[in-house]
């Protein structure tokens, strides 16, 4: 079968088979993966479940001749993996998945324009976040998670909003 034959299904889940998974961090920060003698360049991974499972269900893509993007399967868990690849593979994903933790909230100012500022600590150091529409960007995802996605696409969150200290959790109860 041809690339140009390639057929794509996209009603089946493909698991990968993790003893036969090779990837290597290219100097140009892709991923190239080599799976069950082929060889894909630019190698995207992605979590499936990206807010609640950070190890499992990871799917593989790449991009074909025709600039499309084709998934090579799923690796159900991570663990499953070699050390070695489970450490390449880890660390792509938390650089493409980097959010700063809200540690802490000042204050949140609404601009009545549409937009909220989140004077706030995080992981990352202390950061005014710029929230527009922050009915759809600044969401409980569960009774305790709380996701901000800031007007810059910077992407924020607080795991647990009750282990926040009682001045920030009465700030936020305005807003969630």
């Amino acid at each position: 079968m041809t690339n140009s034959e390639e057929l794509y299904k996209v009603d089946e889940l493909n698991l990968l088979d993790c003893k036969k998974i090779h990837f290597t961090h290219e100097k140009s920060g892709f991923l190239t993966l080599e799976y069950d003698g082929k060889t894909y360049r630019k190698t995207d991974p992605t979590r499936l479940i990206p807010f609640f499972s950070k190890t499992t269900y990871i799917s593989l893509s790449y991009e074909n001749e025709e600039k499309e993007f084709r998934e090579i399967g799923v690796i159900k868990d991570m663990a499953e993996l070699s050390e070695e690849q489970y450490g390449i593979l880890d660390s792509y994903l938390k650089y493409k998945y980097f959010m700063p933790e809200i540690v802490k909230i000042y204050n949140i100012r609404d601009n009545m324009q549409g937009s909220i500022f989140v004077k706030s600590m995080t992981t990352s150091g202390e950061k005014t976040i710029c929230v527009k529409d922050w009915y759809q960007n600044f969401r409980m995802l569960s009774d305790n998670y709380l996701y901000v996605n800031d007007a810059d696409g910077n992407k924020y969150f607080c795991e647990d909003i009750q282990k926040l200290d009682k001045k920030s959790l009465s700030i936020l109860e305005m807003f969630t």
